[in-house]
């Protein structure tokens, strides 16, 4: 998996005095948690010291009980080995595969094209049903969806239509 590396940082000051001697420098900072643990477990297995550093400071870091995974992580490594991390990250970067270049997918313009005309013809054929029935000077509806109570043909020959539940 290719680690995306940033601009190596500048060299490393001299500090006179304070600091804490405990000898740790920050080699980088890796965008999240991720491939702070790939580049970690990569400098391990070329005998680097290595400690993540993950930055609580990040808004809603205390939603993931104070370490976002995809909060920046800052990687550090001792003081006298920073050169032979240097070396494992152009390593790293020179010997990443290249992506191989897929075959862009077929456009899927048949399925959008039936589509479409499937939407015209039905769309012209219901307008042509409401400009039959609206043109059409017969009481008897063509087509039941647009008609109303009175003028639907009747199933019983035409004789009134008689609710037997009102009567009762």
């Amino acid at each position: 998996m290719p680690t995306r590396l940033q601009a190596p940082p500048p060299p490393a000051r001299t500090r006179s005095g304070g600091g804490g001697g405990s000898g740790w420098i920050e080699l980088l900072k890796a965008p999240d948690d991720i491939e702070a643990h790939l580049l970690a477990g990569r400098l391990a297995e070329a005998g680097v010291e290595v400690q993540t550093l993950p930055d609580r400071a990040a808004p809603g870091a205390w939603l993931y009980g104070g370490s976002n995974p995809w909060a920046p992580v800052t990687v550090l490594v001792r003081r006298r080995q920073l050169e032979e991390a240097r070396l494992v990250l152009v390593e790293i970067s020179w010997s990443s595969p290249t992506a191989e270049r897929r075959q862009p997918a077929p456009p899927r313009r048949p399925v959008r094209l039936l589509w479409w005309a499937t939407a015209i013809a039905l769309g012209t054929l219901f307008i042509a049903a409401a400009l039959l029935q609206a043109t059409r000077a017969t009481t008897v509806c063509v087509v039941p969806v647009f008609c109303d109570d009175s003028a639907r043909p009747s199933h019983d020959g035409g004789s009134p239509r008689i609710d037997r539940e009102v009567i009762r």
